[in-house]
């Protein structure tokens, strides 16, 4: 299989599968956590490491959205299951499009600097979370973290090849 053909089928499989978790949350919230976690499997064992690793910093700064009152995701103060899900999935897909594929770093960064929030505004406007600041508040912050954490996740698989 093409790289290029690679690469839009995992960012097609991705978006499928973000758009069913925001849209059933919790009604499959076990399948969505199933599924990610299969694809965190498959990975090779660095890359599992590092796509964990994506995770956790990802849970931690959609806490952090949480804590300082920018979002609240529809029915839970804490950072819902099929959240932490999505973030494995997306962990998953991120590593090994970093670890396999030859795009540089500005586009990769550009993507999840831009994309990281546009999803953020989507889940918002089919009711899976809420922005409680106004919508440019939220996206400049969604931004800044989206880009500190592209960067840093960049710069540890740098460090592990």
């Amino acid at each position: 299989m093409s790289p290029r053909l690679r690469v839009a089928l995992l960012a097609v499989g991705f978006d499928i599968y973000w758009t069913l978790v925001v849209l059933l949350r919790e009604r499959g919230e076990y399948i969505w956590l199933a599924l990610a976690i299969v694809a965190c499997g498959i990975l090779p064992a660095r890359q599992s490491i590092l796509a964990v690793a994506l995770t956790l910093a990802g849970c931690l700064l959609d806490s952090l959205w949480l804590k300082t009152g920018l979002v609240l995701f529809e029915g839970s103060q804490f950072l819902p299951l099929w959240m932490m899900s999505l973030w494995l999935m997306f962990a998953s897909v991120w590593t090994h499009l970093m670890c396999t594929t030859t795009l540089p770093l500005w586009l990769m960064t550009l993507l999840a600097t831009v994309g990281g929030p546009a999803a953020y505004v989507i889940g918002q406007h089919v009711g899976a979370m809420v922005f409680l600041k106004p919508w440019l508040t939220v996206c400049s912050a969604m931004a800044c973290g989206w880009l500190v954490l592209a960067l840093l996740f960049h710069w540890m698989v740098r460090q592990w090849r």
